[in-house]
């Protein structure tokens, strides 16, 4: 076959695909010229998921008239002159790709007014390019993307439900509002608001964002600070008190940009070290301030990698820097609301953290600190340390098992006590008292009801979900897996499946079965295993929840007729306290 040039507008649209995915491409790419263009508020909009239209609003210093025909040319743009300019870049964009690859699949309506004067504005229809005319904004710049692939039907396939592509262009937005906590971000989906993020601090800004999907406490949210050399370093990250089961919330920035850069985020996880237990993750947004000399980012259509020369120092500071300003405390076995300075010895710093595993040499029940300050006591080390000499709450989890737990007798009566802090049954057996984790406790029990696979009911209404093609795939040929778990699914489009019926005990934590359906393939007992822990920990009583005498009475009767006091994910969830370890705590013998 003889070799021949391409159609420009062939070539311009293979080009695109490497920039332009789906619409959350093309807001973060209008977003970046915004910033650029020193905009202090930014109006992200789209119809449709972005399929139907995108329009992005900014009041930043606009473009002159001049300007507006070469938009959307190749290598057009106002960032780089020469060579040398790519190794000292500051600005969000650089290549002068974006636009001209939005114009190659799509209709793009750029109006501006630049610095207040007359505005203009330039349509190109998928590479057809118009006049320029009179007309836009009186301050700044809007840009307006219409029917975006639809002269390409074969990258629409490719793209997800609208709903989900607006949700993909949220995320972007976000990601970029965390590093701008000055300027003021909107979204608009649809014609509803979805985000409206006011300028703030940096800290305030990452609360601001992670509390629109996430339950966090302000107080265990921790700013970090430090510099070296050609770079500095700010981050803020969560308490021990606070962790993931994943890196999601694990995010890096460098010279203001969002980055995909594993050793980094290793970082992160290796500067916490034994604060978390294994499995756990922290929320942390580092931010790295580096010279521009030192860094590449042209080695990615999406700039979403980056060379660092120092990435081993960076490296090593990042590890130094959490390893030595997140520091767990004295733990005191009070909840953290109750903080008192002149607190005895024995009253709590910390709150007991769930689905913490223990090891051998651990105490079980162990808890995490969620405040730095010492007790007053100026003798509390040596106290501590000999009330630990010999003790036997040193034992390791498999030892007081054995010890305790395995020798109790049937008819052995309890006394139950009450309810400490809304978190722990307290109860009595001779001499010995028992705090129960109420919710991991209750998640235990209803783990081995929901595994007897009773009382499956119909839906009325069936739950629909989208999944992504590899989940598609695995339940096209799984269906049975869930149907003998009580689950049975229907597929209903392409990508689309529906739930007809569910056992009665997953009723009004549907959302997290589907979450669960929607990010598992793997065999049928890892399936039941992991279906049953989500379900037993969304439908047990939560820590903070006042549990009556009569429900505590019967939960303790379960607990103490198990054979092992663990939850669903390994964790022992009873403490025992021994009268002698008690008298000894107060100097008692």
């Amino acid at each position: 076959m003889k070799i021949q040039l391409l159609d420009p507008l062939v070539a311009q649209r293979i080009a695109a695909g490497e920039v332009i995915e789906r619409p959350a491409s093309v807001i973060r790419e209008l977003l970046d010229n915004a910033l650029d263009a020193g905009a202090k508020t930014i109006v992200a909009s789209v119809t449709d998921g972005g399929l139907e239209e995108i329009k992005l609003i900014d009041d930043g210093e606009g473009i002159e008239p001049e300007d507006l025909p070469l938009l959307c040319e190749s290598h057009a743009t106002s960032k780089v002159r020469e060579l040398d300019d790519l190794y000292h870049i500051k600005s969000m964009g650089f290549r002068g790709e974006a636009l001209y690859s939005i114009a190659a699949v799509s209709k793009i309506t750029i109006a501006s007014s630049f610095q207040g004067q007359d505005p203009y504005q330039i349509t190109v229809d998928n590479g057809r390019k118009e006049a320029v005319l009179p007309g836009g904004p009186r301050i700044g710049t809007m840009v307006t993307v219409q029917g975006l692939f639809k002269e390409l039907p074969a990258r629409r396939q490719f793209l997800k439900r609208p709903s989900t592509e607006a949700t993909m262009a949220r995320s972007v937005l976000l990601e970029k509002a965390l590093a701008y906590p000055e300027r003021a971000f909107r979204f608009i989906s649809d014609q509803t608001v979805r985000v409206d993020l006011v300028p703030t601090t940096r800290k305030q800004r990452v609360l601001d964002v992670l509390s629109l999907n996430q339950n966090i406490i302000p107080s265990e949210m921790l700013e970090l600070y430090d510099t070296a050399g050609r770079f500095d370093l700010y981050a803020v990250c969560s308490s021990p008190a606070l962790s993931r089961s994943d890196r999601s919330h694990i995010k890096i920035y460098v010279n203001n940009r969002p980055i995909d850069e594993y050793s980094l985020v290793q970082a992160v996880t290796y500067g916490y070290g034994e604060l978390l237990a294994g499995g756990s993750f922290p929320y942390c947004y580092l931010f790295i301030n580096v010279d521009p000399t030192l860094v590449d980012f042209n080695i990615h259509p999406t700039k979403r990698e980056v060379k660092l020369r120092n990435k081993a120092e960076i490296h090593h500071q990042v590890v130094s820097m959490i390893a030595s300003q997140i520091k767990r405390s004295i733990p005191r076995l009070v909840k953290q609301e109750m903080e008192s300075e002149d607190a005895p010895l024995l009253a709590p710093l910390y709150e007991s953290r769930p689905h913490q595993s223990h090891h051998a040499g651990e105490r079980p029940g162990r808890y995490e600190a969620t405040s730095q300050k010492a007790p007053l006591d100026s003798e509390w080390f040596q106290k501590a340390k000999e009330l630990l000499e010999g003790n036997r709450m040193q034992a390791s989890r498999s030892t007081e098992t054995d010890d305790v737990w395995a020798q109790q007798e049937d008819e052995q009566e309890f006394v139950y006590l009450g309810q400490a802090f809304n978190l722990f049954l307290v109860a009595q057996k001779q001499d010995d008292l028992f705090l129960v984790d109420q919710h991991a406790a209750h998640e235990r029990l209803i783990f081995d009801e929901v595994r007897q696979k009773k009382h499956v009911q119909q839906l009325m209404i069936p739950l629909s979900f989208e999944v992504e093609r590899d989940v598609d795939a695995y339940l096209l040929e799984s269906q049975d897996v869930y149907l003998n778990l009580g689950i049975k699914l229907e597929r209903t489009d392409d990508l689309l499946w529906q739930i007809t019926s569910l056992p009665a005990l997953y009723r009004n934590i549907e959302s997290h079965v589907i979450s669960f359906i929607q990010k598992t393939t793997g065999d049928a007992q890892e399936v039941e295993k992991g279906l049953y822990a989500v379900v037993a920990c969304h439908a047990a009583i939560k820590a903070g929840d006042s549990v009556d005498r009569m429900m505590a009475v019967s939960l303790l009767t379960k607990v103490f007729a198990l054979d092992e006091p663990t939850c669903p994910h390994g964790r022992t969830f009873v403490v025992r306290l021994g009268k002698n370890e008690l008298m000894k705590a107060v100097q008692r013998t």
